[in-house]
């Protein structure tokens, strides 16, 4: 089996080894390794991804599945790797240096891994990388795993699902319909993520346009487009804080435009809504005006409890389908995904339908104050969560 690249006789083995055992043989040296190195991987992965997110991933399952024990082909380019205590689908293409050109890593499935003691990467995480960690499980809205879950934290983008929820009531009273047609207007126009901002103006889009971009992209002008449409004080109907920022407005505060900042984080919530009323003509920042350093009095805070109370309601839409997040759809009747992220604040949402018919709602949230938090090893554990809950001991 080939341990490194170092050798040039192993190297030389790749020609003459069929594709398949090049590929297995990456994965065993990946897992088993003490030092991934960076000559495993094609200069065209390299510049797409950076070696330490792997090393943190496979950090990370190792810390929560235990070490190496074997890799098994499945199909073309797939592969089960096994651990002490669970095992991992792969997927990994070489290039014809025997470079790889595409690794991914799909849900865990934890060999008899409890719900609770999957709950410890978690609390390991919150350890080691500080902050404050929030998760919750739920199974047709009852708790089963719980760390944290009424905390408020900012949960980033995960808040849209309020957006999407104000719309869909208001299409349910007859008020709207996800077929109406509105003109994109420049005050509409956020920064990235997403795409509208840079689409011109006038373009027509449906309201379920704007809903689908919202979620499955995490669009902030299609955000920002609703909530003009429904109204703020909609959207603030299913979260606890208010006011509900646009992102243009979180951006602006986050460049403190006009040095509006230090006045907001210091004002009740009836003199933010005179705040934010004086940020609407003030342009957009440029994207390099924003500081990477935390700022959580200008982000969107909702519990875990909160968060599974949104999913639960909106997970049948359309718009929370397109994107599944990191679970498999394979592994389960239906998926409903939104995730959301901030400086220093990282959110994963995601609605789950077994075969039984039950419901489950698995959510984490952890904000530091360091704005660069390891999301790798969070989504291992968010992953091995998900995994164990065929463990899970349930009534």
């Amino acid at each position: 089996m080939i341990r490194t690249f170092a050798s040039a006789l192993v190297a030389a083995l790749l020609f003459v080894l069929p594709a398949w055992a090049a590929e297995e043989d990456v994965l065993e040296t990946i897992f088993q390794a003490e030092t991934i190195e960076r000559s495993l991987f094609s200069p065209s992965l390299l510049n797409r991804a950076n070696v330490e997110e792997v090393v943190a991933i496979v950090r990370g399952l190792k810390g929560t599945l235990g070490g190496f024990r074997g890799v098994q082909k499945e199909g073309p380019n797939t592969y089960t790797v096994f651990l002490e205590r669970g095992r991992v689908p792969a997927e990994i293409k070489l290039d014809d240096n025997g470079l790889v050109t595409f690794l991914f890593f799909r849900q865990p499935t934890a060999a008899g891994l409890t719900p609770q003691e999957a709950l410890g990467g978690f609390v390991r995480l919150e350890r080691s990388g500080g902050g404050q960690v929030a998760v919750l499980v739920t199974r047709d809205g009852q708790d089963q795993v719980a760390l944290a879950p009424d905390a408020a934290l900012d949960a980033g983008s995960a808040f849209k699902m309020a957006v999407l929820r104000a719309l869909s009531d208001s299409v349910d009273k007859g008020t709207r319909n996800w077929a109406d047609v509105v003109a994109l207007k420049p005050s509409w126009r956020s920064l990235p993520s997403g795409i509208l901002q840079e689409w011109p103006e006038d373009t027509p889009v449906t309201l379920g346009t704007l809903a689908t971009l919202m979620i499955s992209i995490s669009d902030n002008t299609a955000t920002d487009a609703l909530i003009d449409i429904l109204g703020r004080e909609a959207v603030e109907a299913y979260l606890p804080s208010a006011p509900v920022l646009t992102t243009a407005e979180f951006f602006k505060l986050k460049a403190d435009v006009n040095n509006m900042r230090a006045r907001y984080r210091a004002s009740e919530p009836a003199d933010r809504r005179a705040v934010l009323a004086e940020l609407a003509d003030a342009p957009l920042p440029p994207i390099d005006a924003l500081d990477d350093s935390p700022s959580p009095e200008i982000g969107w805070h909702v519990s875990a409890r909160d968060l599974c109370g949104l999913i639960d309601k909106v997970a049948a839409q359309p718009a929370m389908q397109v994107n599944p997040g990191v679970a498999n759809p394979d592994d389960w009747e239906q998926v409903a995904y939104k995730g959301g992220s901030n400086f220093g604040a990282f959110n994963m949402t995601t609605h789950l339908v077994d075969e039984t018919g039950s419901a489950w709602c698995v959510t984490a949230t952890w904000n530091t104050e360091h704005a660069a938090l390891d999301q790798a090893a969070f989504t291992t554990a968010y992953l091995a969560m998900i995994g164990s809950l065929a463990q899970a001991d349930l009534p």
